[in-house]
């Protein structure tokens, strides 16, 4: 049996292996753990990284998806502002009423001779069977193809600032409420996230805590958490509305400004006085700079694109129905929020900029498109007559506005989607998560 003093010399015999071996396994746990941590943090930095390419991906591809939207939309809307600007500025009616002089042989053939216009008797009004009562009579034939001169090259201009414009303002709308759409989703997400790598320290906390700590929310968040879903959509769905705007009221600016320059440019030209390509190409390029210098370098641009605050309650009764006006009458925060940082974009210098170029990529799409409609008519040694160059802006206006959801072959809105200044634009409004 073992006494009392042999155990203690046995301790000490051992103490100094015991204190080593107690070292060891201190350093071994200390590596462990170590790694352990090591490990873990790697993990959770090619974790971060993965994370950050999969919505560097989404982002991109929202981004992408948001252009293409925004020419759908063009697409969709192309119809109505044919149907409104038809309606003031009606070519076909001049084409019938110049169709019934030439059938019905009526006086002054002789000032008029001379004018080919290439416009066949049997010639259609696409929707105006006949012309109104006493419209051909009224007027002489040199007067109608006055009229016609004038207003199919004013109808073309108008084409071009209104589409234009149109896409700038879809582009702005649709990249704003993607990416309000998108920082909503990531919060939410980055708040599940973080609720879950709590793991166990969120047992130590009490539900006094986790509750003050989400009232420290943005309003914006809180409100999306609490359930004000419904108002925030109809809120952007009436930012959407105002479109309407520009495609009933805002482009009239552009057609009264265009008549004064296309009559300052071509009231004095007859239908039968002949231009070269070049010469008109002078005349309208007139026309263009002296819209840009009245509508686009002026603060007279944004009431056109947008109704002043004051026709705001007028221009929502024409898109929603009562139901979701009544939500917007009762809250419009969020529908201020996006006019507010819409407004900014097109006073921008930026936006101005950006217009501009498609306003010049318009013209050199409507020059080629006059160019081949007028290489099928008879030409004089110096050019075309006037009279062939308002049946090329008439057609040429047509085809601007064709439209098509499925086919989508507009030239024009090609052209003006790929316009490179355009997409900067639209990253810079996407991106601007500020």
């Amino acid at each position: 049996m073992t006494t009392p003093n042999n155990g203690r010399g046995v301790v000490r015999r051992h103490k100094g292996k015991v204190v080593s071996l107690t070292v060891l396994a201190s350093l071994i746990t200390a590596g462990s753990v170590f790694l352990w941590l090591v490990k873990r943090w790697l993990y959770k930095q090619q974790l971060r990284l993965t994370e950050q390419h999969f919505i560097r991906e989404q982002i991109r591809r929202r981004f992408s998806q948001t252009q293409e939207d925004s020419l759908y939309a063009l697409y969709e809307l192309i119809p109505v502002f044919s149907l409104v600007v038809g309606r003031k500025l009606d070519l076909e009616e001049l084409v019938v009423a110049l169709r019934d002089k030439k059938l019905n042989k009526v006086s002054n053939k002789t000032s008029d001779d001379g004018i080919s216009s290439g416009i066949s008797t049997n010639a259609t009004s696409n929707g105006t069977p006949n012309s109104p009562q006493g419209y051909a009579e009224t007027k002489s034939k040199a007067e109608l193809w006055n009229d016609l001169k004038i207003k199919s090259i004013v109808k073309l201009v108008t084409v071009v600032y209104t589409v234009s414009s149109l896409l700038l303002l879809t582009r702005l709308q649709l990249n704003i409420l993607t990416r309000r759409e998108y920082l909503e989703t990531a919060v939410k997400m980055a708040v599940e996230k973080e609720s879950k790598d709590e793991g166990l320290g969120s047992w130590f906390k009490s539900v006094w805590t986790d509750t003050r700590a989400s009232s420290s929310a943005s309003p914006s968040i809180a409100s999306s958490l609490l359930g004000n879903n419904k108002t925030s959509y109809i809120n952007e769905q009436a930012f959407l509305s105002l479109s309407w705007w520009l495609l009933n009221r805002g482009w009239l600016e552009y057609e009264v400004v265009a008549e004064e320059s296309v009559k300052s440019e071509f009231a004095n030209l007859s239908p039968r006085d002949i231009l070269s390509l070049e010469e008109f190409s002078d005349h309208l390029t007139n026309v263009f700079v002296n819209i840009n210098e009245r509508i686009l370098k002026s603060s007279q641009l944004q009431h056109t694109l947008l109704p002043p605050r004051q026709m705001e309650p007028f221009v929502l009764q024409q898109t929603l129905d009562d139901e979701a006006l009544n939500v917007v009458q009762r809250d419009s925060t969020v529908l201020s929020q996006l006019l507010n940082e819409t407004t900014q974009y097109i006073e921008s210098t930026a936006s101005a900029m950006v217009l501009e170029s498609l306003i010049n990529e318009s013209f050199q799409c409507i020059m080629t498109q006059v160019e081949s409609n007028t290489s099928t008519k008879k030409r004089s040694d110096q050019g075309y007559q006037i009279a062939v160059f308002s049946i090329a802006c008439k057609d040429c206006s047509t085809s601007l506005l064709k439209s098509g959801v499925v086919s989508m072959d507009n030239e024009l809105l090609s052209r003006l989607d790929a316009c490179p200044q355009l997409e900067d634009l639209s990253a810079s409004v996407y991106s601007n998560f500020g």
